[in-house]
């Protein structure tokens, strides 16, 4: 079981992804389900390794 540091350290990574993702276009603006699309398919992905 990862310790209390590796689960922030890994929450962390998970949101500097999704900022990199967000970042790639800055003249577009995302919905809040667009958003939530977002994350879950990142999700789903870290569950495909």
């Amino acid at each position: 079981m990862p310790s209390e540091k590796e689960l922030l350290m890994y929450q962390k990574s998970t949101v500097l992804d999704l900022l990199q993702i967000i970042k790639k276009d800055p003249t577009r603006t995302y919905t809040a389900g667009e958003l939530e699309e977002l994350m879950m398919a990142y999700v789903k992905g870290l569950e495909q390794k």
